[in-house]
């Protein structure tokens, strides 16, 4: 198979994947936008996040991420607070609410079924395969530091251990050092 043709499919794949996350989200939170869904994912995966970090996180500027945490604090989903020590005093950190993890529960669920709807005409071993050309791929992206946080930001850690773009991460990281 041509590299084009590897290309052409790989990217409509994505595509097909992301469209059937954003279908579940939305039935997962009606009425609601998808960055709420992400956001609140974004919160559980990596707990506590000052703004400036949301908002890299989930490619947003600081003021549609400032919109993002009212909506969530609206719905009861999270709350905001000063940082803890004098240099983040400034700084705005968010955290989930109970009902906010109850909540990313549902968004995960809805994410999960929706993607293997999608994986469901592969066999076991296709599965097999397609994990360990998915994690090479994962791997390869993962070693710069902010796609920890940037590509992880929808996945349900719980599921995807060892995490291979927390790997990358890791081994990028001890080359360095």
């Amino acid at each position: 198979m041509s590299l084009e043709r590897a290309v052409n499919l790989y990217g409509a794949s994505a595509l097909v994947a992301e469209d059937a996350v954003r279908r579940a989200w939305q039935s997962a939170l009606p009425g609601k936008s998808e960055s709420l869904g992400a956001g609140l994912v974004a919160l559980a995966t990596f707990g506590d996040l000052f703004v400036d970090e949301l908002s890299r996180a989930l490619f947003l500027t600081h003021s549609g991420t400032t919109r993002l945490v009212n909506r969530l604090e609206e719905a009861g989903w999270a709350t905001r607070r000063a940082g803890d020590d004098d240099a983040d005093r400034r700084r705005v950190l968010v955290s989930l609410t109970p009902e906010g993890r109850k909540v990313v529960g549902d968004v995960l669920t809805a994410r999960q079924e929706a993607l293997a709807a999608l994986l469901a005409p592969l066999s076991e071993t296709q599965r097999e395969q397609l994990s360990g050309i998915l994690e090479t791929i994962l791997r390869g992206h993962g070693g710069d530091g902010r796609s920890l946080h940037t590509t992880c930001r929808r996945c349900d850690h719980q599921v995807c251990v060892p995490c291979p773009t927390l790997e990358a991460h890791r081994a990028a990281t001890a080359t360095e050092t």
